[in-house]
């Protein structure tokens, strides 16, 4: 896996294996635009909900434009991960759809308003969201679930709808796998929305034959992903708030640990290492997720929902933990707030730690706390 990488690829490898690297390996998911701008001292594009917003008005302009602008998302996306010497190249999202028209400065409409099929969103400048405002599309109700998973379950035929890289993933395997370890993709959930809750609770059987499919086409998925050099997979879902998750303990040990040991094992048979993401807190189910089915390693750790790193470490001492600075901290303190942190984030969890963000970069960060955090995971050495 790592014999004729770089160092990122090396360093990254040893804290898998429960090796001391020869620095903390470093990574971040998300990096808004805004601060992605301030780091490389020109206007850069590489994340967060105002990436879409400014994807939607490249649209505007031209498809040439949009292509274009996809062209230079990519290009600051690893400009900008290394200057900050990251070790993981998290691809940034794009695909937003082409808006209707444009209503006035910060506010889109996408789809067809003649139709319930339309929403408008809009871009506020101060916080850098984007988001719906209006739709004419309501929520899913149980019955609507229910039917959509039939149809899904139904019609899913794997001979006709093949794993595909998205254009990124081709792109980045072909400049820059020797360089960066590639954060490969994975994602399965119940989504959080009334609806979907209530069929987990009056027709779980039929979740569950639903979420199998799910799990087919993410082993496809990740197949093609490996075979051209892909061995991170960024994957989990979100499934919880700060009291816990959203459906019983009952729930994640029947229907979901099961299929997320399918995706966790395939790692394990492939070479592969597997990152489950989730807010909230976990510890309801913690045993049977990061003990019984087992990734590799916790990303997007909510210390402010209870999951501490260090009773992380003691329950599960070879589960790899990510992140878990606090995006409010890195934000809003100072930068002695983050570097006393950060370090007490490596002393709980060192080597088999990466530190990052406890989720994303937010917008407004300063930079000197970003600094703070990366300079002393980069410096800090075991005791002893």
């Amino acid at each position: 896996m790592t014999s004729s990488c770089g160092e990122h690829h090396i360093r990254v490898a040893d804290v898998f294996e429960g090796r001391w690297p020869d620095r903390t390996p470093l990574c971040e998911q998300v990096i808004p635009s805004s601060v992605a701008t301030e780091i490389l001292g020109r206007e850069a594009f590489t994340g967060s909900s105002a990436l879409r917003y400014q994807e939607a008005l490249s649209w505007l302009r031209s498809d040439q434009a949009h292509a274009e602008f996809v062209e230079q998302v990519f290009e600051d996306a690893v400009a900008v991960h290394r200057a900050l010497d990251l070790d993981i190249l998290f691809l940034p999202g794009v695909g937003m759809q082409k808006p209707t028209k444009q209503i006035d400065d910060c506010t889109l409409l996408f789809g067809d308003p003649d139709t319930d099929n339309w929403n408008l969103y809009t871009f506020d400048q101060d916080s850098q969201q984007f988001g719906v405002l209006k739709s004419g599309t309501p929520p899913l109700n149980v019955e609507q679930v229910v039917a959509q998973m039939r149809a899904t379950i139904a019609g899913y035929d794997p001979a006709a709808q093949p794993a595909r890289l998205t254009p990124f993933q081709e792109r980045a395997v072909a400049e820059c796998a020797d360089e960066f370890v590639i954060g490969g993709s994975s994602f399965m959930i119940v989504p959080m929305q009334p609806g979907w809750l209530e069929a987990s609770l009056l027709e779980p059987q039929l979740v569950a034959e639903h979420l199998d499919v799910v799990v087919e086409r993410n082993l496809a998925s990740m197949a093609l992903q490996r075979q051209n050099g892909i061995w991170l997979f960024n994957g989990g879902g979100d499934f919880a708030y700060n009291r816990g998750p959203v459906y019983s303990p009952q729930f994640f040990e029947e229907i979901m640990a099961p299929r997320w040991k399918r995706l966790f094992d395939w790692c394990r048979e492939n070479d592969a290492k597997y990152v489950f993401r989730s807010d909230g807190n976990l510890w309801p189910v913690a045993d049977s997720l990061f003990g019984w089915a087992n990734p590799h390693a916790y990303y997007e750790i909510d210390r402010d929902a209870g999951m501490q790193l260090d009773k992380l470490r003691a329950r599960f001492p070879e589960l790899v933990l990510m992140g878990s600075i606090s995006c409010d901290v890195l934000q809003r303190g100072t930068p002695e707030d983050v570097k006393e942190q950060t370090l007490a984030c490596l002393e709980a969890a060192a080597p088999r730690c990466i530190i990052a963000s406890a989720n994303s970069i937010l917008h407004g960060t300063p930079l000197d706390n970003l600094a703070a955090m990366y300079e002393t995971a980069k410096s800090y050495r075991p005791r002893g």
